[in-house]
């Protein structure tokens, strides 16, 4: 009976049964406003642009495992999303260390959308490292959280808001809006 659910279920792109391709850690500091639909308020959940002060991002690595919940308990969201990040080393334990001293607005990507928290103060970052026994996997499983009275967003990969695709010192493209908001170029928006 298992057999004829999922055999003729094939893994592409236009079905995903969920996951998590990308996480983006924008710094708060940073963060400006939201812009949503039609300009109407936040209620309708859908973010047609991010507008930041500062062009820079850092890209966290995903695993299969990679996911994000939300819970609502009286008015405020609890938001978490983890993923794992392969292999123990001083580089990354000393780039951890750093970046777990900012909050930030997470930008994240599954089934094809793209979705953000932590707008309201900023999501903050913790990590354990581990390493097991003999063929056991060693690394860094990471989780960002935020209790928020925002609940998740979904932004659009909206070909239209693009006026200038700009890069810059770091080579991180955005996307420069008419009205002068800034959005980071998902790998999503580069079809």
């Amino acid at each position: 009976m298992n057999c004829r659910l999922i055999q003729n279920i094939k893994h592409s792109c236009e079905y995903n049964p969920g996951g998590i391709s990308e996480i983006y850690l924008l710094d708060i500091r940073d963060f400006v406003s939201y812009r949503f639909r039609d300009d109407k308020l936040y209620d309708q959940c859908f973010i047609d642009s991010i507008k930041i002060s500062a062009q820079d991002y850092i890209r966290l690595d995903v695993v299969d495992e990679s996911n994000f919940t939300e819970n609502q308990d009286n008015g405020i969201y609890t938001q978490a999303i983890t993923t794992f990040v392969r292999s123990l080393d001083y580089q990354k334990t000393a780039s951890l260390l750093l970046t777990k001293v900012n909050k930030y607005l997470i930008v994240f990507s599954s089934q094809g959308k793209m979705f953000s928290f932590g707008s309201d103060g900023g999501a903050t970052l913790s990590y354990t490292q581990q390493t097991g026994q003999r063929g056991e996997t060693a690394g860094y499983s990471i989780t960002i959280t935020k209790k928020s009275i925002y609940p998740l967003f979904e932004a659009a990969p909206d070909k239209t808001v693009i006026e200038s695709l700009l890069s810059t010192e770091d080579k991180v493209n955005l996307v420069t809006t008419e009205d002068g908001y800034c959005i980071p170029i998902l790998e999503l928006w580069k079809k």
